[in-house]
């Protein structure tokens, strides 16, 4: 949500210097704002796209271990019997069981779903 608070403020920004310009600007200007106008724009669209499907695949991710389903993260196969889920830090901490797992943190962005 700040994200594009920022971006409105900085097209608010541009707007106004073009406005406020507007007589001593030439018409070339005038088109190379605009340009840089529909630039912004194009890349802001772009970044939230990117950021709804990373989000979206979290989700994903977080809901398949929440039904005792295993995930893949770096060749090991993640499971709530093992694993839990920090939301605060977005990754997945071992519950010590096992010798091998023992103090394991992985970062949710190393996984993706098991599709076994």
């Amino acid at each position: 949500m700040a994200k594009i608070l920022i971006i409105l403020i900085v097209l608010a920004v541009l707007a106004l210097l073009i406005y406020t310009l507007r007589e001593k600007l030439g018409k070339k200007a005038k088109y190379i704002f605009a340009f840089l106008l529909f630039i912004i724009i194009v890349i802001a669209v772009l970044f939230e796209n990117k950021n709804l499907q990373n989000r979206n695949n979290r989700q994903e991710l977080i809901a398949t271990f929440n039904q005792g389903k295993n995930i893949l993260c770096k060749d090991l196969n993640i499971s709530n019997k093992n694993f839990n889920y920090e939301f605060g830090t977005g990754s997945f901490i071992s519950k010590n069981n096992e010798e091998s797992l023992k103090s394991l943190i992985i970062d949710i962005k190393y996984c993706k779903l098991n599709n076994e």
